[in-house]
This record gives C-alpha cells, structure tokens and sequence, in this order.
C-alpha cells in the first residue's frame, strides 16, 4: 500500500532510498541502537519536492480548506496551530499571507500549473475544491511542514 509507514518499507541493500538516506537511515550492514541525528540543506530539498512530501501537503492543504472555513488569515492560523501548536506571530502571519496570495494569483492566471502541481501522488484530488486556490495552499502546506520548527523535535 502506497501509505504504509516506513518501517515496512522495501529495503535493498546495494540502494537505499534516497528519502531515507537523507534523514539519516542506518545502512543495515551493522546493527544501529541509535540513528545519528542530522539537518543538512537535502533534507529541506527532499521535504519540498519528494512526490511523497507535496503529496501530504496537497492533503494537509485539503484539510485546510475543508475543516476550516473563514478567511485567509483564519485559515493560516489554523494551519499553524496543526503544524506548530502554537498561533503565528504577526510577521509569520503575514509572510505566509503574501506567499498564499502571491501563488494564488499565479494559479489563477496559470491553471495548467495548478493542475500539474494537483497531480502529484497517488491520492485523488477533491473535486470540490478550486484547482488555483488548493494549490496555492499546498505551497502553503509545504512551507510550513518544511520549517525548521516542524521538523526538528529537542
């Protein structure tokens, strides 16, 4: 199944996957207790463009725009609190405003983009959303599942 959970995923020796050799996944050649921990710049470029990642932001995006109704900023407030748990600051706030509004535009004036950003994965996409507008919120989405917040846990 295209969900299941990494600890059961296929592994071959002579190739790991790049996902996993990215967030530092032992070799299986010696027995691992601990994983090293690590943040370096490919794991940012596998968050934001690994077909698996933007396919959860698609979804994470879906979220957004069907359990949260309101206004752009209600929804990035939202959003952060599913993320982050915690509310945005005001220039977070408005940072990802700009971003949203920024990628709205684009896809509005551009729907063959959206569309080919909406492909992405194998989970269907919900019709009754507006192409422009879930995926300008998928960048959203990606944005934010990409912080530096998000991904590293003390």
């Amino acid at each position: 199944s295209q969900y299941r959970r990494g600890l059961y995923t296929w592994w071959q020796r002579s190739f790991l996957h790049p996902s996993m050799v990215s967030f530092d996944a032992p070799s299986r050649e010696e027995c691992c207790a601990e994983r090293n921990r690590s943040n370096i710049p490919q794991q940012a470029l596998v968050l934001l463009n690994d077909p698996t990642y933007v396919e959860a932001a698609r979804s994470f995006a879906a979220r957004i725009l069907s359990e949260c109704p309101g206004t752009v900023d209600e929804r990035i407030t939202w959003a952060w609190q599913q993320t982050l748990q915690r509310a945005p600051r005001a220039e977070e706030l408005q940072t990802v405003r700009e971003l949203f509004n920024g990628h709205f535009e684009r896809y509005q004036a551009d729907p063959e983009a959206a569309a080919e950003l909406l492909k992405v994965g194998l989970a269907p996409r919900p019709e009754s959303l507006e192409p422009a507008e879930l995926a300008a919120w998928t960048h959203v989405a990606r944005v934010l599942l990409n912080l530096h917040e998000t991904i590293t846990r003390s």
